[in-house]
């Protein structure tokens, strides 16, 4: 399969550096991308032109704040995605946003101080690790953080998602889904969803990017009955 990996806020594609290398040797060819535009909207509508390049449909793989960014770019083409995979996130409900609360300054986002994340966000972030992520960092235009999300074919429902879960338990995790919590309102409507854990912090592919291949390698494997 063709696998397009996008990273989430604050980085570029050179985050699935040691991703890229577990999902090439189970067979599958690779594209890791740098988010690119202004505006929410300008940022899925780069992903769309990426679907439309592929040279067939893409499992598409969305982390943190690109999570929904991939969502609705599955959901502008639908026909071009075979598999979302949200890692450590999910596709945010109609109307909401990535996060408008984060500090702005000069219309962008910067890598907030370590200190204003929770434990379980930060979890195997080590001194170095930290500081690697510090100089990769780019800041992030504030709309695509406040920009809201708007879905258009109910088809994106049809699409098989696996969520990638590493700050909550999957069994959490699930259960939320289940409750239909308002947040996963577009969880609840997937027709094929796996929702599987990964003990983590918030930036696996930095931390644990073996363990995150192989369980994206093991989401995408043929299932008994496909091709039946």
């Amino acid at each position: 399969m063709h696998v397009v990996l996008v990273p989430g806020f604050w980085l570029d594609a050179s985050a699935w550096d040691d991703v890229v290398p577990v999902l090439r040797a189970a067979g599958h060819s690779v594209d890791a991308v740098t988010r690119s535009g202004a505006t929410l909207d300008d940022q899925v509508a780069d992903l769309v032109r990426r679907l439309e390049a592929a040279p067939e449909p893409v499992v598409l793989v969305g982390h943190s704040g690109a999570g929904p960014i991939a969502a609705m770019a599955a959901d502008r083409r639908p026909g071009r995605v075979r598999h979302l995979v949200y890692v450590d996130t999910f596709p945010g409900p109609e109307g909401g946003c990535v996060n408008d609360e984060l500090p702005v300054v000069d219309g962008q986002v910067p890598l907030p101080p370590w200190d204003v994340w929770e434990p379980a966000t930060v979890r195997d972030m080590t001194p170095e690790v930290r500081a690697a992520l510090e100089r990769r960092a780019v800041a992030e235009p504030a709309r695509v953080a406040s920009d809201r999300f708007h879905y258009t074919d109910p088809a994106r429902h049809r699409i098989p998602a696996t969520v990638i879960t590493c700050e909550i338990a999957a069994d959490e995790l699930a259960g939320m889904v289940a409750d239909h919590q308002a947040w996963a309102a577009e969880l609840v409507a997937t027709e094929e969803l796996e929702i599987v854990g990964l003990h983590a912090g918030h930036w696996p592919m930095l931390t644990v990017p073996r363990e995150l291949g192989a369980l994206m390698v093991q989401a995408l494997a043929p299932r008994p009955t496909d091709g039946v």
